[in-house]
């Protein structure tokens, strides 16, 4: 997927295309950080909230015939059918688009700023070059939703059906109440099994590691805390605390903790047994506790509070979030994550990784999001870190290498899985207010940002030597 952004803060245009694992580098008020989260809202769920509401409100611009004709057959007939692929196909492109352009209405509250604005932003999108895994994605989709009263009447008002590898979506009524049911309520019913199924097959659901991480995650989780709900693409409620006026990246983190304290293992478990790629998901985040953290995160309850706490593996004591080492606040809400929350073709998002930890760690953090991308999920990072960088270089080698099993030792996870190709993997040097694409067409990283300072760090100290001596 291809987007270019123009006149976001310092950025004036910058063209970008997304893959699963995509790198942001440069230095720093270059703009990384705005464009993460700007794409993370217009890809994600956020966007497509504010666009349900503007479509159900008729405040927007894009025209969707098959979905008008479908609203009318529904409200005549009791009953409608759409091609979700052929709609998908002619309509996608146009839709994300049509989102990207509400986002100047939005981006002040997304950023929580009244001092930016944000009117000449303009964000594009094109699929061209992904519209077949998409199609693929729309085709494979299964939907069984229901428009129905409140929980004590029994049958649905609306019904919507498609089955997994068929490409009709249907639409039908039980009740003769549909002839009472306002046109509004119908249209934003339709509207909702389309656009959501068309965002969904971009991303699934977005999940962002703000900088803000550190701070939030040593705080316990009253039970009587006021909760914000809101629906996440996959159909459950999160839990966002009402903290005032903050970023939304860094509410829907906090929401994320919260979510991930309210999600029991046995919720977890029926997620898997419908789908169980999620299980890898759970598998890793163990990974990570073991291998990296040397140790288990999760949440206890005392009294009205959840209570993070850490258990290293060879200590028996469990430690507060306020004890802990700079690594495990900063990886924790990592392994939440994955334990309680992904699924597959979810995007997580990292501001700057490389925060708190050793050069070693930051090692084996970027294999592991090299695992992330391997089981199924989409990442992004905005990173300072030369490690890290340099070291995709090694993974996207190691990927080509016949052998893998037979050069794994060299690395830090020691996993084959951590490999990836250089298709699976772009990166992009932000400043001037531009973008430039650093991988060359041989997979090689030109990460002269970080080599410039070497250099400048190397040709400091021979001058230093006569003084000392």
């Amino acid at each position: 997927m291809k987007v270019e952004i123009c006149n976001l803060g310092v950025i004036d245009n910058a063209s970008i295309e997304l893959k699963p694992l995509t790198v942001f580098i440069g230095e720093n008020s270059t703009g990384k950080t705005w464009a993460a989260y700007t794409l993370s809202a217009i890809l994600g769920q956020y966007g497509y909230q504010k666009y349900l509401k503007a479509f159900s409100d008729g405040k927007i611009q894009q025209t969707y015939p098959p979905l008008d004709n479908a609203i009318s057959r529904l409200l005549n007939e009791g009953n409608a059918q759409i091609d979700l692929r052929k709609f998908a196909n002619d309509y996608a492109q146009a839709y994300i688009n049509d989102v990207a352009s509400l986002a100047p209405g939005w981006m002040q509250t997304l950023m929580a700023t009244r001092r930016v604005t944000f009117d000449n932003l303009q964000v594009r999108v094109n699929l061209a070059e992904s519209k077949t895994a998409f199609l693929e994605k729309i085709t494979a989709t299964a939907i069984d939703r229901q428009l129905s009263f409140d929980s004590l009447r029994h049958g649905a008002l609306l019904n919507a059906v498609k089955e997994a590898g068929e490409t009709t979506l249907y639409f039908y009524s039980e009740d003769e109440v549909l002839k009472k049911l306002p046109h509004r309520a119908v249209k934003k019913f339709i509207g909702t099994q389309l656009f959501q199924t068309l965002h969904r097959s971009l991303y699934n659901d977005v999940y962002i590691l703000p900088t803000e991480r550190t701070g939030f995650i040593v705080s316990p989780l009253s039970l009587e805390d006021a909760f914000e709900k809101t629906e996440t693409a996959h159909g459950h409620s999160q839990s966002k605390i009402y903290l005032g006026k903050l970023a939304e990246p860094v509410k829907r983190f906090i929401g994320m903790i919260g979510t991930s304290a309210i999600t029991s293992f046995a919720q977890r478990n029926d997620q898997i047994n419908n789908n169980p790629q999620i299980s890898a998901y759970v598998k890793l985040a163990e990974f990570l506790e073991t291998e990296i953290l040397r140790g288990k995160v999760d949440f206890e309850t005392s009294g009205l509070q959840q209570e993070l706490l850490f258990q290293p593996l060879d200590n028996s004591h469990k430690l507060e979030m306020s004890v802990v080492s700079a690594m495990v606040k900063e990886l924790a809400p990592l392994v939440l994550c994955l334990r309680y929350l992904v699924e597959p073709n979810d995007w997580i998002i990292i501001d700057e990784p490389e925060m708190n930890l050793h050069p070693a760690v930051q090692i084996e953090l970027i294999e592991f999001l090299g695992m992330l991308v391997n089981a199924g999920l989409q990442v992004l990072i905005t990173t300072h870190s030369p490690y890290i960088v340099d070291h995709l270089a090694n993974l996207i080698t190691a990927a080509k290498h016949e052998d893998k099993d037979k050069i794994k030792e060299l690395f830090y996870l020691e996993q084959t899985d951590a490999f990836v190709s250089g298709e699976q993997v772009s990166v992009y040097l932000f400043g001037d207010g531009t973008t430039k694409d650093v991988i060359d067409k041989d997979w090689v990283i030109d990460w002269s940002t970080f080599d410039n300072v070497f250099s400048d760090i190397s040709r400091i100290y021979p001058h230093l030597l006569p003084a000392t001596n």
